[in-house]
């Protein structure tokens, strides 16, 4: 290579290696505290000396700042942020934006969890993934109407969980393009067995770290006015999740709460399916709904089954709120589980109020038409477990 070409080269390869980071992702809220916000956004490089950070205060973004922790590289151009501001107040508004280098979001507003006692309301979806139901974008813009104070997702949040183009299609888009839900309002997820484990998984749902993991807190629990809110990973049946979910519910945080809800995708029954065969997970049957019953929880949030399900069994209200987007499930099982008093094949949200000491549920379809409701009042007693010993491990 002569001189003259290969000084053009060298310039080029130093000029990409300088180029501007761009936002590859809008920021999007990981949690819903009193005190505290949890931020992730991403961009398209990551240059040594890069100074990432969370900008937020009530009046102005300019007011506070956080310096974001290392990155996570998913690709070679793909380097996911995380942010937490901390000493915030509770049921607050702020503003907030981003910046890694020169690339600075747009600015956002956001709200803090209420303190116990305080009204708050959840939207709650599950298996939007490959959309090829209905847009997962028409089922944002429905529960955004709702205005809910944050958004639970039961799992399946994309089809193939390796993939980074599915990430960007079928979840971070949506989001964004429903008036920038994601950027207002929280997101809690549980994954499904399409979004597994994997380390884009990992990275794209940062996890609360309270709980089990494999390196990314796999299952967690929150306390949202005097609600606990258990989320837990149905990808990983171990007899380490099934011994600190007993350790949960017997917790003071569990017994004091108003209502105990369990989230997970896999259910334990289900009375719809894509083909005969299919009630439910034996598993989940066997070590976790005995759990759920001793350990007084009051709601159980499924998906995976593509339905609306709704049923008590034992002093548990079990639902099945997975028709966000995917293809439905319409092969009735046999035989039926008795106690499902509702089973419907159609892509829905559903909406929860919570309020003192009632929760009150209701399901549309996307007409926004009620297909069901009930509401729960707090209850009395306090968890009883068996003894450990003599368990097998």
């Amino acid at each position: 290579m002569t001189r003259a070409r290969a000084l053009p080269l060298a310039l080029a390869l130093l000029c990409g290696s300088a180029r501007a980071q761009t936002l590859t992702k809008l920021p999007m809220l990981e949690s819903f505290r009193t005190s505290e916000v949890r931020v992730q956004w991403e961009t398209d490089s990551d240059p040594p000396g890069t100074d990432s950070r969370l900008e937020w205060g009530p009046a102005s973004p300019a007011q506070f700042s956080v310096a974001a922790q290392p990155a996570i590289q998913l690709a070679p151009d793909r380097f996911v942020h995380r942010a937490i501001a901390t000493g915030l107040s509770p049921q607050t508004a702020y503003l907030y934006r981003v910046r890694s280098g020169p690339a600075l979001s747009a600015t956002y507003p956001l709200r803090t969890a209420p303190p116990a006692g305080v009204p708050f309301r959840v939207a709650w979806v599950a298996d939007n993934q490959n959309q090829l139901g209905v847009p997962f974008l028409t089922v944002l813009q429905k529960l955004a109407a709702r205005a809910p104070d944050f958004i639970g997702h039961a799992g399946d949040t994309v089809q193939d969980g390796d993939q980074l183009a599915e990430w960007q299609a079928q979840w971070f888009d949506p989001f964004a393009a429903a008036g920038n839900l994601g950027q207002t309002t929280p997101v809690l997820v549980s994954r499904g067995n399409h979004d597994w484990e994997y380390p884009t998984s990992l990275a794209y749902h940062w996890l609360p770290d309270n709980g089990g993991s494999i390196g990314n807190g796999d299952w967690y629990a929150e306390t949202i006015g005097r609600v606990r809110f258990i989320f837990l990973d149905s990808n990983l049946p171990w007899v380490e999740q099934e011994d600190w979910l007993r350790a949960e519910l017997a917790s003071p945080a569990s017994r004091d709460a108003d209502f105990r809800i369990a989230v997970f995708h896999i259910p334990a029954y289900t009375n719809l399916w894509d083909s005969v065969g299919f009630r439910g997970d034996t598993y989940f049957r066997e070590h976790w709904v005995p759990l759920f019953e001793q350990g007084r929880v009051d709601l159980v949030v499924n998906g995976h089954a593509h339905c609306y399900e709704r049923g008590s069994s034992n002093g548990v209200m079990y639902t099945i709120v997975g028709g966000a987007g995917g293809i439905l499930d319409t092969v009735p099982q046999s035989p039926p589980w008795p106690f499902i008093a509702v089973a419907q094949s159609v892509h829905h949200y559903a909406i929860m109020d919570v309020n003192g000491g009632k929760l009150r549920w209701t399901a549309y379809d996307l007409q926004d038409q009620l297909i069901d409701s009930f509401e729960l009042a707090k209850g009395a007693g306090v968890p009883v477990f068996p003894a450990l010993e003599g368990r097998e491990r």
